[in-house]
């Protein structure tokens, strides 16, 4: 028996509130809208200083207060207020939403916006019933940067995207620049000093140097030629399917009220312990005092970073154990409870969210905005293989294999990592793959695509000498020749793993 309904017992509504979203359209693309470091940095900062919990609320002036229930999000700003009986929210609605996209437009001149709103007893249930599926059909608001006043105007010369309107110093030449870059271009210093951007609270919270200024020298502090750099977007799988769940049973439970109350945030700043905690383990273990992972986009399940390229395996690696690990503490208990509810009516139990990811490895000259692209397609083709249920890991090679979407099948976390975290003997088959040298590699893969069955780069690699590190990579001797492989990892999958393998 439940306080609700014990004898005596008065069960008093929770409170309305009415929940205002407004939010950058596509904060990646919009990011990443000039190619260089520089540019995508200041727009981080600008983006942060304009969505900041003070701004925020001076802007709006009394109309309404952050909401405490949503996480921080990159380029979203959640608003809430009382409700009031027998008033019509719309106007109100319509009053904060005017200060918010303001502010905002004034910040970021080139942005798109949009904002939605609900009412309800709880953030989460208000987005999941109401805010989301008029997200998806369209039924929000809409704010556009303006077109242009002067169509023949020269074009910016950053973004080569929308009309000069003025000159400005970049980088120690004058250049005719769009409103937008105009706004970003931000003296170094300031940009890293600010706290309040990704890259800013890496410094601070970690004590590190500040990061390189341009992707050469990040790419530098890598190993090899030291001129290529790895790209990374990760994103929560089943998120929704947990959150709708929440929603459901919380609207007929008062006892998961403040659990879902508290449930954005915590599960917000899981992604950034998660962040955190790998950047740091990192640093120490290659013995860098400079922050060489610069993440663009950190906001709820969303992260985008830019690293030296033989960084990316063993930080994309660690950073989904550590999210893993993270959402598994922060919903443990109230998977539990939602699960018996799901036992008692037939329905198959939900499993802790989880994260996937893609990786494209590049050369330091690919502009940031192409390779932000492919990194969230390799991504999506990751989130495809698992289905939503396990960590995934989808990668491409630019360098070595092109733009077009991988041949390769992505990779599951699983065949990595034990449920202990320990590496698995896929993982110590790669290292030992990775020890082989790089022209004999290089030689087993041409073979590969040119003979086409993995016999023939089984002769080849018994020739050269390094058969027992191919082995576990090939189907058994004794069955069809596009078997699985012992290790669950094909030879040319293996293959371009290696190149960029920790090991290697």
């Amino acid at each position: 028996m439940t306080a609700a309904t014990e004898p005596g017992h008065v069960h008093r509504r929770a409170p309305e509130h009415v929940y205002v979203d407004v939010g950058v359209v596509r904060v990646q693309s919009y990011l990443s809208r000039t190619s260089s470091l520089r540019g995508h940095r200041a727009a981080s900062h600008t983006l942060a200083a304009a969505t900041a919990r003070e701004a925020v609320e001076r802007a709006v002036d009394g109309l309404a207060e952050v909401n405490a229930e949503a996480g921080e999000v990159d380029g979203v700003v959640s608003m809430r207020f009382d409700v009031v009986p027998d008033e019509d929210p719309a106007p109100r609605v319509r009053l904060v939403q005017d200060a918010v996209l303001a502010r905002l437009r004034q910040a970021l001149p080139a942005a798109e916006f949009t904002s939605v709103w609900g009412r309800g007893t709880s953030y989460v249930e208000v987005y999941q019933r109401q805010m989301k599926p008029r997200i998806g059909s369209g039924e929000v608001r809409y704010d556009l940067p303006p077109p242009a006043e002067f169509p023949l105007a020269a074009p910016c010369r950053t973004c080569h995207v929308g009309p000069a309107a003025g000159e400005a110093a970049v980088t120690g030449s004058r250049r005719q620049l769009c409103p937008d870059c105009l706004q970003r271009n931000i003296p170094r210093d300031t940009m890293l000093d600010d706290g309040g951007t990704p890259e800013g609270r890496l410094v601070r919270d970690l004590g590190l140097d500040r990061p390189p200024e341009m992707f050469p020298a990040l790419a530098a502090l890598g190993g090899g030629e030291g001129n290529h750099l790895a790209t990374v977007a990760a994103d929560g799988n089943a998120f929704g399917e947990f959150f709708g769940e929440l929603a459901r049973q919380g609207s007929l439970d008062p006892g998961l009220r403040q659990a879902k109350e508290e449930l954005s945030a915590k599960l917000s700043q899981a992604t950034r312990d998660a962040l955190q905690e790998t950047v740091y383990d990192l640093h120490i273990e290659y013995d860098y005092v400079q922050l060489c992972v610069i993440p663009h986009v950190v906001g709820g399940d969303d992260v985008l970073l830019s690293m030296p390229a033989d960084w990316a395996w063993k930080f994309t690696i660690t950073f989904l154990q550590r999210f893993h690990a993270s959402v598994r503490e922060a919903t443990a208990e109230l998977i539990d409870r939602l699960n018996g509810d799901r036992t008692r009516t037939g329905r198959p139990g939900l499993v802790p969210p989880t994260a996937s990811a893609g990786v494209v490895f590049s050369h330091h000259k690919e502009p940031l905005n192409l390779l932000r692209e492919s990194a969230y397609d390799r991504m999506a083709e990751a989130k495809r293989e698992a289905k939503g249920r396990q960590s995934s890991i989808q990668w491409l090679d630019l360098t070595a294999d092109g733009p077009d979407a991988p041949r390769h099948r992505p990779v599951l976390l699983a065949k990595l990592r034990t449920p202990a975290g320990e590496p698995t003997d896929a993982d110590r088959a790669l290292s030992r793959l990775a020890g082989v040298p790089p022209a004999h590699r290089s030689r087993l893969a041409g073979v590969l695509r040119d003979r086409g069955p993995l016999t023939a780069a089984a002769v080849e690699s018994r020739r050269v000498g390094h058969w027992e590190a191919v082995r576990p990579f090939l189907p058994p001797l004794d069955g069809p020749p596009d078997g699985e492989p012992p290790c669950g990892i094909g030879l040319g999958a293996a293959l371009g793993m290696a190149r960029r393998w920790p090991c290697a």
